[in-house]
């Protein structure tokens, strides 16, 4: 006898394939012994995708070369870890599924500094869901695509005055 009432939140059905992050590999590290891993830095993260960080989504990740030439794409493989630039422990873009606190090495072409990183599957809550400024970070900016491949910036990247601009100095005397 109760009536009720169905609500459908369909942002991430129809919107988190639209989207992708695009970003840089700055750093290429190998660690030694046992449960050693190769790790490629981004020069974006959580800062831009928290669902990773949050609670352990998988995005689909491609690395293309910074040449931007299709035969310097190769074959050769690596088995690798994603990270992101904010040095954090949950920075991090390729967890075990579900665990968010876990690492999880990922097949992906191999890569040099300097090379293309893109993450599929977040045009849903990258923007909504980013970490506003976190370790003075700015906002990235978004650039829309549209059917004939035209693209258009629809959102810069935050200036750095804009980072600090709510900051006041503490009154002499606080400390």
């Amino acid at each position: 006898g109760r009536e009720l009432t169905l609500e459908i939140e369909p942002g991430t059905f129809l919107v988190a394939n639209a989207g992708a992050l695009v970003c840089t590999v700055q750093d290429k590290v190998f660690t030694t012994g046992e449960g050693s891993h190769t790790f490629l830095k981004l020069d974006a993260g959580m800062t831009d995708v928290l669902r990773p960080s949050l609670y352990g989504a998988i995005h689909p990740i491609t690395i293309f070369p910074n040449s931007g030439v299709t035969s310097d794409v190769g074959s050769d493989v690596e088995e690798v870890v994603v990270v992101g630039h904010c040095c954090e422990s949950g920075d991090l873009m390729t967890p075990k599924p579900g665990q968010p606190e876990d690492l999880e090495e990922r097949p992906l072409r191999a890569a040099t500094v300097g090379d293309i990183c893109v993450m599929d599957g977040s045009g849903a809550y990258c923007s909504g869901m980013s970490t506003k400024n976190y370790n003075s970070f700015p906002e990235a900016p978004e650039v829309f695509v549209d059917a004939r491949g035209e693209c258009y910036v629809i959102r810069e990247r935050q200036p750095e005055a804009k980072i600090y601009e709510h900051e006041r100095e503490v009154p002499d005397g606080v400390f």
